[in-house]
C-alpha cells in the first residue's frame, strides 16, 4: 500500500463501533468504598456529567476504577464513553495503582486524573478538550468549595497530564500501596526532577470540592503516615544520590483486575479537515530533536 494512492474522504460512520481516535480527553476517577449506602458518591457525579452537552461528551472518555471496594451496587446505563474497571484485590490505600490502571485504559494522550471528591464544571472539561498537546507540561486545577464558593488551593492529586509523559516516567510508584500518603507528592517531585513543567489552569477553569459526607470520611481506613514516610525518604535519597534512573521502584499494576463493562456513545463528532498535516512531518521531526 502507498500513501500516494487516490484520496477518499473518510467518514465517521465507517469507523468501528469501538474506535476512539476522536477522544480528546480521558477522565480517570478512582474510588474505594467500604461503607454501605455510599454508591451515590460515585453515581451522582456521573449522572450529572451525563447531562452535559452532547458534543462535549462525544470527545471525552470516562475511566472508572473501583479499587477493590467490598461495597457492591448496581451501575445505571449512562450514555457516556465509559470503561469501568474493578481491582479484585483489596490492597489498602492502592491509590497509585488504581490511577495507573486507569491511565493504561485511556484512549487519548490528554488525561485528567482526579479523586472522587472533585467535580468538574462543563466549561472546565471543555477547556481541557480544546487544549493542544501537553508535552512536558502538566496542570493542577484550582478548587472551589461547593458550599462556600471560596476558591482554594489546587488538590495535590488532581492533574491534567500527557499519558505519554505519565508512562514514560513509570506512573505512580506502587511501593506506596498498603499505606497512606506520599505517593502523590513523590509523583510530582519525580516529574519535576525529570524536566516536566508544572503549571496551573486559570482560576476560571476550576473544579468543585464535593462534600461527600457530613459526618466523616467515606472510607474507614486510617490516614496515618507511619509506613510511607520512611519509604518516601528512602526514594528521595536514592534519587539525590544515584540520579535520574533512581527513586522509583517500577512497581506497576501489581495486582489483578476485571473489566466490569464498557460503553461507547453512538454519536461521533464531525472532524475538521487537516489534509496538509502529513506534509509537515519534517518540521515535527526537527522539533522532536530538541524536546
Amino acid at each position: 500500500m502507498s500513501d500516494n494512492q487516490i484520496f477518499v474522504k473518510p467518514s465517521t460512520e465507517d469507523a468501528h463501533p469501538q474506535d476512539k481516535q476522536h477522544i480528546r480527553l480521558t477522565y480517570v476517577i478512582n474510588y474505594y468504598l467500604d461503607r454501605e449506602n455510599l454508591a451515590y458518591t460515585v453515581l451522582d457525579v456521573l449522572s450529572k456529567y451525563s447531562k452535559y452537552s452532547s458534543d462535549l461528551l462525544d470527545v471525552i472518555q470516562f475511566v472508572i476504577v473501583d479499587d477493590g471496594s467490598p461495597v457492591e451496587f448496581e451501575i445505571p446505563e449512562y450514555d457516556l464513553n465509559i470503561t469501568w474497571l474493578k481491582i479484585t484485590e483489596d490492597i489498602p490505600w492502592n491509590i497509585g495503582g488504581s490511577k495507573n490502571l486507569g491511565v493504561v485504559y485511556a484512549k487519548s494522550d490528554k488525561i485528567l486524573i482526579s479523586d472522587l471528591d472533585r467535580e468538574f464544571p462543563e466549561h472546565t472539561l471543555r477547556k481541557m478538550t480544546e487544549m493542544g498537546n501537553l508535552g512536558r507540561k502538566f496542570y493542577k486545577v484550582w478548587a472551589r468549595d461547593s458550599e462556600t464558593k471560596v476558591m482554594g488551593r489546587p488538590h495535590s492529586n488532581t492533574f491534567l497530564i500527557s499519558r505519554g509523559r505519565f508512562l514514560k516516567l513509570y506512573g505512580y510508584d506502587e511501593e506506596y500501596a498498603g499505606g497512606y500518603g506520599a505517593e502523590d507528592y513523590r509523583f510530582v517531585k519525580f516529574q519535576k526532577y525529570h524536566g516536566s513543567w508544572q503549571r496551573k489552569l486559570p482560576k476560571k477553569f476550576y473544579c468543585i470540592r464535593r462534600k461527600l459526607m457530613k459526618d466523616g470520611d467515606y472510607v474507614s481506613l486510617k490516614r496515618e503516615f507511619t509506613r510511607n514516610t520512611p519509604i518516601d525518604q528512602r526514594k528521595r535519597n536514592e534519587l539525590l544520590y544515584w540520579g535520574e534512573e533512581s527513586g522509583h521502584s517500577r512497581m506497576f499494576l501489581n495486582f489483578k483486575w476485571d473489566v466490569v463493562f464498557t460503553h461507547n456513545r453512538s454519536s461521533k463528532p464531525n472532524r475538521p479537515s487537516k489534509r496538509y498535516w502529513k506534509h509537515f512531518w519534517i518540521f515535527r521531526t526537527l522539533r522532536g530533536l530538541f524536546c
